[in-house]
């Protein structure tokens, strides 16, 4: 019987070798891609053959599968629990397997159990290995170069537990209206309050600009993420970031509720709509700035997570949106980064949580402190001595394309009142806010999403007679994506939104309320070219800009191209 046995393996092995003997020889390359993962095949070691799902035990080859496992302890399958055994096998696959055998019965002759093996079975396992003494040969070396090229890869990493990634983008941008037309803005105060009483008179005043007045630009952003990992489960986060070139907010402030028609270009005082950099230059060399230094880690379990820095961005925590929240590869208008109510503070130090407490319900919070470095107690400012402001979240998703998110946010602006200067009247204005933010996806061909904000104000520690009426503010946005539109990885999308406006409030006999009512709609198609670059074309219309009557239509061109590596 052990003579039937070893006759029949011996048989199996020398069928197997001239069938693959027959077929069309490849060349020594082919070895390379089951080398390349520093792991011969994707194959996972069998201890009974009856683990093999696709084997039959009334099969004629049951009886010799099961002594290899048996004897030798050789076998393999894959992940699957499958054996395949109709697969075609090349000889480099073959030559692979019996090296694995090889290696199994020089450890049984090593532990003095070599009476497991025949001579037969011996003699028919030397005739392969001189069979295939080429393939093996190459399999050996190649994992010998593979072995050693890894280590040289290592020992000239700066950080083994550091990586970098980073991204590029670039824009020719122009845009404005007809010389016969001009656009209204405040000089210094903020567009939600617009060409108001108040921004007239106390907010630094407004300025009217030609709408033909601005310049065809040229805008990059490079941003370098330096990422390091310290338990797998954790990430500190470094960017360095550069921004060169304006959009046209620098020439009409207050458009796109002052975050930009471009939010990665530079604004007015070549200050950055990101808070990247306050000393931009437009030549065409950029800053480079720490913008970011985030730590996060699990918190309990894998189901909590916490973030803490000196510089966080509340984007990537709260109000994100799969079709409208990143504005290098989908819409570039800033008011389509996120709510402007419920992420009025979008970055500084601060920190926040994100617990997915099941798959439909995740809850989130986050405190962000706008001046949070300084030490100075007479500048109001500090961790908790000036403007900050603190947003919580609660995500429902009934389906997995389709969620909803509830928000709570209270702003506390240190001698301001949304973003217009309260020169002595007070010293802060508070804000309270609610916000919604809601997508869906129809398959893989259709996204919907919105956002809606809506938020009451009040003075703090305002003038002694004083007579103040509350301010009540909205901002909304809608807009759809069709992704794949003109082949894999396009997509075409339009958003229409309105800024951040007041529609009530009033400071002794001043209105806070602006004359219009801004409307933005953008339009983009993204090309991806490649898996590292993609070219978009965008087109934008402001409607009654700044929140005023007097400003006319001004349309925006933009030809943007992303890197990412």
């Amino acid at each position: 019987m052990r003579k039937m046995d070893s006759f029949v393996a011996a048989t199996l092995l020398v069928l197997v070798s001239s069938t693959v003997a027959n077929a069309e020889t490849p060349d020594l390359a082919q070895i390379q891609p089951y080398t390349q993962s520093g792991e011969s095949f994707p194959f996972a070691q069998v201890n009974s053959v009856s683990e093999l799902s696709d084997v039959d035990p009334n099969s004629w080859a049951f009886q010799s599968l099961k002594n290899v496992v048996e004897r030798y302890g050789c076998l393999e399958g894959y992940p699957d629990k499958m054996y395949r055994g109709n697969k075609p096998l090349s000889r480099y696959e073959f030559a692979a397997g019996l090296n694995a055998c090889l290696d199994k019965i020089n450890d049984l002759i090593a532990t003095n159990t070599s009476n497991k093996a025949s001579k037969e079975d011996l003699g028919t396992l030397q005739r392969l290995q001189d069979e295939f003494r080429d393939e093996l040969a190459t399999l050996r070396s190649r994992t010998d170069a593979l072995e050693a090229k890894t280590k040289s890869i290592e020992s000239k990493l700066f950080n083994t537990n550091a990586k970098l990634d980073g991204s590029v983008v670039m824009a020719v941008t122009g845009g404005g209206g007809s010389s016969d037309n001009t656009v209204t803005s405040p000089v210094s105060g903020g567009p939600a309050l617009g060409d108001s009483n108040f921004t007239q008179n106390l907010g630094g005043g407004v300025r009217t600009t030609s709408a033909s007045s601005a310049n065809t630009s040229f805008v990059a952003r490079t941003s370098l993420n330096l990422r390091a990992s310290f338990d797998g489960k954790d990430e500190l986060v470094i960017r360095l970031r550069g921004v060169t070139g304006q959009d046209l907010g620098a020439a009409f402030s207050g458009i796109a509720g002052g975050r930009g028609s471009l939010f990665y270009a530079l604004g007015a005082g070549n200050r950055s709509y990101d808070g990247s950099t306050s000393n931009g230059s437009t030549n065409g060399t950029a800053a480079v700035t720490f913008d970011k230094i985030r730590y996060t880690t699990n918190l309990f379990s894998d189901s909590l997570r916490v973030y803490i820095g000196s510089r966080i961005d509340l984007f990537e925590i709260l109000d994100t949106n799969s079709f409208a929240g990143n504005e290098e590869v989908d819409f570039s208008n800033g008011l389509f980064k996120g709510n402007p109510l419920t992420t009025y503070l979008f970055a500084g130090p601060g920190a926040g949580f994100d617990w997915q407490i099941n798959n439909q319900i995740a809850l989130r919070g986050a405190y962000i402190a706008a001046d949070g470095g300084s030490v100075n107690a007479y500048g109001n400012s500090g961790l908790f001595g000036g403007s900050y402001q603190v947003t919580t979240e609660l995500e429902f998703s009934p389906l997995p394309t389709a969620s909803i998110k509830l928000q709570y946010a209270h702003l506390y602006e240190q001698g301001s009142v949304l973003g217009t200067a309260l020169n002595s009247l007070a010293t802060a204005g508070v804000t309270d806010s609610v916000g919604v933010n809601a997508e869906l996806a129809l398959g893989s061909a259709l996204g919907l999403f919105g956002r809606f904000g809506y938020g009451w104000t009040g003075l703090s520690g305002q003038r002694g007679g004083l007579d103040t009426a509350q301010i009540t503010s909205t901002t909304w946005q809608v807009g759809f994506a069709l992704p794949k539109l003109l082949g894999e990885g396009n997509t075409f999308a339009v958003a229409y939104g309105q800024p951040l406006r007041a529609n009530e409030g009033r400071i002794d006999n001043l209105s806070l309320v602006p004359s219009g009512t801004e409307g933005n709609i953008e339009a983009y198609i993204r090309f991806r070219l490649n898996d590292r670059l993609s070219v978009t074309p965008d087109f934008q219309y402001y409607f009654q800009g700044a929140n005023s009557t007097n400003s006319s239509g001004i349309a925006v061109g933009t030809l943007r191209a992303t890197f990412s590596f």
